[in-house]
């Protein structure tokens, strides 16, 4: 759901009836007044808003490389489709060879926004549409994206995505060298675990490393709110075929005393072959330190890592 502020429609419509402008007068009062009322936008929020209108707006703009100078030097853009790229430059030509190849269009829906001082970390939507060979394409899924604010200025670190259905293709694209991660043991026990339990069949374990109101956006699927929804889909996967060969922490940092952010790569196996991709995780830390999933976003390459 989008965050945004509306101004209020004015009430100006003349009505040829008795006491109109007074109801006007008391209707706008109320409004007036409900609005006073509501809660401020946060900083964290208002932040997140302000650049997912400049990426929605100078995408379907076709200005590419405006949008790749929102992403900070080191910044990363790991698609749905696998490909990785990274750097402000190479971000912002890898959107624009894809605006210009297939006259793409964004729809962003921003979710849940949380806020960590300087940085900023936000969950939600996207519908990507464009034309490729004369046909209408349409890709369509979850994103986590992080954000620093450096003297004032807010740029994205990183955005991570996947599909939502099982059914869309895309090009991947080059995918840039990987760059040295920084940090993944910080979540490599968390991996660890998840892929021991979960292919022990131990659904319920794992989903209690996931916090009460966690949302697992996994590939091919809707997101899955809440530690009971994460287990039916554990173990609807699981008693599909699908196991863990095991998941790798790249790079991941503290967000404060309480929480973490991470991504990394995943391998599996199952009745289709070898498969694999990429996810990113937000960790809140218990009282014991250790690390318990809000959210997780998992992307599936069709090639597998």
């Amino acid at each position: 759901m989008r965050v945004r502020t509306l101004a209020p429609f004015a009430l100006a419509l003349s009505v040829a009836c008795g006491g109109a402008e007074t109801e006007e007068a008391a209707m706008t009062e109320e409004m007036t007044e409900a609005m006073d009322d509501a809660p401020a936008m946060s900083d964290a929020d208002a932040a997140m808003t302000e650049i997912t209108d400049y990426y929605e707006t100078h995408f379907n703009m076709g200005h590419g490389s405006m949008v790749g100078g929102r992403y900070s030097e080191d910044g990363l853009l790991w698609s749905a489709s696998g490909a990785m790229v990274y750097g402000s430059e190479a971000v912002g030509a890898a959107l624009q060879a894809r605006i210009d190849a297939e006259g793409s269009q964004l729809a962003i829906h921003p979710g849940e926004t949380m806020g960590f001082g300087d940085q900023v970390v936000s969950r939600g939507h996207y519908v990507l549409t464009g034309t490729v060979d004369g046909a209408e394409v349409r890709n369509s899924g979850y994103y986590m994206a992080v954000a620093e604010n450096v003297d004032g200025e807010w740029s994205l670190k990183g955005v991570v995505s996947n599909y939502d259905t099982p059914d869309q293709s895309m090009s991947a694209g080059q995918s840039a060298e990987m760059p040295e991660g920084m940090g993944g043991d910080l979540i490599q026990a968390s991996g660890d675990y998840f892929v021991t339990h979960y292919n022990m069949g131990h659904a319920s374990m794992v989903a209690n490393t996931f916090t009460e109101d966690a949302v697992a956006m996994m590939p091919g699927e809707r997101a899955r709110e809440g530690r009971t929804a994460v287990e039916e889909g554990l173990q609807a996967m699981f008693d599909a075929g699908v196991t863990f060969a095991g998941i790798s922490g790249w790079s991941a940092h503290d967000l404060d005393d309480g929480h973490v952010v991470g991504i990394g790569t995943y391998g599996t196996e199952g009745p289709d072959g070898a498969g694999g991709g990429h996810f990113a995780g937000l960790y809140s830390r218990g009282e014991d330190g250790s690390l318990m999933l809000h959210w997780l976003l998992m992307g599936a390459h069709a090639s597998g890592m």
